[in-house]
């Protein structure tokens, strides 16, 4: 409702307005949503703190390269499909519990998905190299003064 009220001034919108209005809407398809969870996801990789926006943006923001996500979607089209995207009940008594509640449902497919596509190797090694990273998006930070780079990422 206030969606709607802002959307017209704060005037109540008619029935037939309404209608209208979304008889216009362009279906949602389902790659779409794909690219939607896709782009994401690359959000969660190289997040920008200014906003999911800045995504789109055309001024460059420290050495992170912008205005990628225009590639795979408009702005305008991927903040319409995220108006219409639920996945879970919002009333939900898991919500006080569970972070990640809203996205749970696709959190556990993804898992699902993954873990039929990879299987572990009996045997895994892991060895003590230290990647260099003064990132401050990474919290596992290790300084190790014997090491050629002192500061990595664990």
């Amino acid at each position: 409702m206030r969606s709607q009220q802002r959307r017209n001034g704060g005037e109540d919108e008619e029935l037939e307005d309404i209608r209208s209005r979304l008889a216009s809407v362009v279906d949602i398809e389902p790659w779409e949503v794909l690219r939607v969870v896709a782009l994401l996801i690359a959000r969660m990789l190289m997040p920008i703190r200014k906003g999911i926006a800045a995504h789109w943006s055309t001024k460059q923001v420290g050495a992170l390269p912008t205005n990628r996500f225009d590639l795979f979607m408009g702005k305008n089209r991927f903040f319409h499909i995220m108006g219409y995207l639920h996945f879970s009940n919002n009333k939900s008594p898991q919500a006080s519990i569970d972070r990640a509640w809203k996205i749970r449902p696709v959190v556990d497919v993804l898992q699902r998905t993954f873990g039929r596509g990879y299987q572990t190797p009996p045997i895994i090694s892991f060895d003590e190299a230290t990647l260099p990273s003064c990132s401050r998006f990474n919290p596992m930070r290790q300084f190790n003064k014997d090491k050629p780079h002192k500061w990595g990422g664990g």
